[in-house]
């Protein structure tokens, strides 16, 4: 069983949200327990570079590193083609995902629907959750109502929220810290600005 928190489903969102005629993408953080995944939150990488590249080493090196010391992993990973009617899971993505794989023993991508974003508000998922079985990537049967479920009956709502108050101008990417340094990537697994929303 794998469970999701709010922050591990919102920020994916929001980040393409921030983002809309890019590709994006992120690591998924959270823990492997005897009962299955636990998926905490996540942090935003790329809407410039979203291929294998040195930067993406570095990120996943740094955020290794981060996440040891808030008592978490790297579980997954997250991406959002450019193309709205593409939904597709890349070979790139797949290469990332693996290495996850490999290095955790089991892993999770959550591939966001880009149609799905028009459905937000009628409390349907807008991200399409992929694990890894019979020795290929395969969609989760049954998407968030199986397998893999959401931690809170009011995620979608909660995200419709912070979607509708712009909050994804609050998360960063290591695209935009690389660009301006003061801008605290990492720190955007915490999120403030979800649960500031969440309460109003």
């Amino acid at each position: 069983m794998t469970s999701v928190d709010l922050l591990a489903y919102a920020i994916p969102l929001l980040h393409a949200a921030k983002y809309p005629a890019s590709e994006v993408c992120g690591v998924l953080l959270g823990n492997r327990t005897t009962e299955g995944i636990e998926i905490k939150t996540a942090v935003p990488y790329f809407h410039h570079w979203t291929t294998f590249t040195p930067m993406l080493e570095v990120a996943l090196k740094q955020t290794e590193i981060y996440a040891k010391k808030e008592g978490w992993r790297i579980i997954g990973w997250y991406n959002g083609n450019q193309q709205i009617q593409d939904s597709t899971l890349r070979e790139s993505v797949i290469k990332v995902a693996d290495i996850i794989r490999r290095n955790t023993g089991q892993s999770i991508v959550f591939m966001i629907d880009n149609k799905g974003f028009s459905q937000v508000k009628q409390n349907k998922p807008a991200i399409i959750p992929y694990h890894f079985k019979d020795n290929q990537w395969r969609v989760v049967k049954d998407g968030f109502s199986g397998a893999i479920a959401l931690t809170s009956k009011d995620v979608y709502s909660k995200v419709n929220d912070l979607l509708s108050s712009s909050a994804y101008h609050r998360i960063h990417d290591f695209d935009e810290h690389l660009e301006d340094i003061t801008s605290d990537w990492l720190e955007s697994s915490k999120f403030q600005a979800v649960n500031d929303s969440v309460k109003k």
